[in-house]
């Protein structure tokens, strides 16, 4: 029953949260504080997660649990800190453009926002749920997927930050570093860490439909991958660099997601008829939402000054 309540609660935070900061948004036709709200509600879900229904004299794997809420933490700390400082930077956030006039519009994309948390943290919801006491070898090894990937993600980002900071990169597109063997590498490391995250809480499940969350961060993958995120990306990637044979060799010879696996079917040929927009790119953060905009939380497109 403590499992079941520990759902609802979180759910109630998670959804209250969105629905709150959405209709303040509105209020102030101000959505600067949308990824950190994200950032922030997995923070809370998790802390939530961990000590409720804590009976201090009963330890019930409190030390794995523990560990599961602080890489979420430390993810969700960083990449809401990181978006909030570039939307900041930028002045605003080119991403609802589209939707900023429309209340309705605006809510859902706040609702999707909400929807990609409870997903993320599902998993690790029958974790912090479970009976089981002792710590097992498969968490750690998730744990240290998890790690890769947020090394991997976050690497990433520096190297993108440092690359658009240069004034003489303007209106280029980035080639070094992990972008030099994927890409997406910002996606690569998301998938990887939401997985690593999986892993680690797999062996608490203490029912059979728990298992079904495995599919989260699948999910998650599936719709970075065809829907809202990379395609997007790859298709603004060509609007800009489509003519130049640098994009077209850089595009052909580099993968697109996992880093060095070229795939033909993900990468189509430039088209030669298109011109060079030496204008910003309107980039995505992270998250796998879309309501008539840009993909809008998982990283930044490549190439994006």
């Amino acid at each position: 029953m403590a499992g079941l309540s520990l759902f609802l609660v979180t759910l109630i935070i998670d959804f209250g949260l969105q629905f709150v900061f959405g209709v303040l948004s509105i209020v102030l036709k101000s959505e600067k504080s949308y990824d950190l709200i994200g950032g922030l509600t997995h923070i809370l879900c998790s802390i939530v997660g961990v000590f409720y229904d804590w009976n201090v004299a009963v330890k019930i794997s409190f030390e794995a649990k523990l560990i599961q809420a602080l890489c979420i933490c430390c993810w969700a700390g960083k990449l809401g800190s990181f978006l909030l400082y570039r939307v900041i930077k930028a002045g605003g956030d080119k991403r609802f453009d589209s939707v900023r006039k429309s209340p309705i519009k605006l809510l859902i994309a706040w609702f999707l926002q909400g929807l990609w948390v409870y997903m993320n943290i599902l998993p690790s919801l029958f974790m912090w749920a479970t009976t089981k006491k002792d710590m097992t070898f498969v968490s750690v090894i998730g744990w240290v997927v998890f790690l890769f990937g947020l090394l991997f993600e976050t690497v990433a980002d520096y190297q993108k930050t440092v690359f658009r900071n240069n004034p003489a990169n303007k209106g280029r597109f980035i080639t070094s570093g992990l972008w030099g063997i994927s890409r997406h590498p910002n996606y690569f490391g998301e998938i990887v860490l939401w997985y690593g995250l999986s892993i680690s809480a797999a062996p608490y499940f203490s029912s059979q439909w728990a298992y079904f969350t495995l599919l989260c961060p699948t999910a998650t993958a599936l719709q970075i991958c065809f829907v809202t995120g990379i395609p997007l990306l790859e298709k603004s990637g060509m609007e800009h660099w489509g003519n130049e044979p640098q994009y077209a060799h850089y595009v052909h010879n580099t993968g697109v997601l996992v880093p060095w696996l070229v795939c033909c079917e993900c990468t189509p040929l430039p088209n030669k008829e298109l011109l060079v927009d030496e204008e910003e790119i309107p980039q995505p953060s992270s998250g796998v939402k879309e309501v008539d905009m840009v993909d809008v939380d998982l990283g930044e497109e490549n190439g994006e000054v």
